[in-house]
């Protein structure tokens, strides 16, 4: 008998529930996302789906990309998330951020935050769309073990600015998106 997957945005569609390992929440709210590529290990929140190519793409063991999101029009908002693993980590961490601050259009310095064994690139930008505010928070993350990294964009945003449930945090949107840049762990080499 198949055992019935959670009613969870995330498992159900089957796209999404093909990336995740287990239907137990490592936190609340969310999955852990352990990657084909074998290099690194994410949270996924329990709502984010993703659709297959192009939102998700893979090359062997050496690069990821996976867009991923979570809409709720009831409540008004939109959180999107794109992240992108690469084998190239600190050695070229110029390049890496060059290459970030151009797809988000950010043009200032980054704060580096040190974690045991990560440092995070770190910055945050607005941006004004036709309906609303995205609030973004990105970063470049490197191993201290290895030359891994992995480009990590977080985005919130109400679907419409003009609706009284329009109630983004950004404090807490900033907390949320540093806590999951922390929880990136890469592993190590064989």
């Amino acid at each position: 008998m198949e055992k019935e997957l959670p009613n969870t945005a995330a498992f159900q569609d089957e796209f999404t529930s093909s990336l995740l390992d287990s239907t137990e929440e490592v936190e609340e709210g969310h999955y852990l996302l352990e990657s084909e590529t074998g290099g690194y290990s994410m949270l996924w929140p329990k709502n984010a789906v993703t659709d297959g190519p192009p939102f998700y793409q893979r090359t062997k063991d050496s690069f990821e990309k996976i867009i991923f999101y979570e809409t709720n029009e009831e409540e008004n908002y939109r959180y999107s998330f794109s992240t992108t693993y690469s084998t190239y980590g600190e050695s070229v961490i110029d390049s890496s951020l060059g290459i970030l601050s151009d797809s988000v259009r950010y043009n200032g310095e980054y704060e580096k935050i040190e974690t045991d064994k990560a440092s995070i690139y770190y910055a945050k930008s607005q941006a004004k769309l036709t309906h609303s505010t995205s609030y973004r928070f990105f970063a470049y993350i490197t191993s201290k073990e290895s030359q891994k990294g992995l480009e990590y964009v977080f985005s919130a945003q109400c679907l419409d600015d003009s609706l009284s449930n329009c109630d983004i945090d950004i404090e807490k949107e900033e907390e949320k998106a540093l806590h999951y840049m922390k929880s990136v762990k890469f592993n190590k080499d064989e």
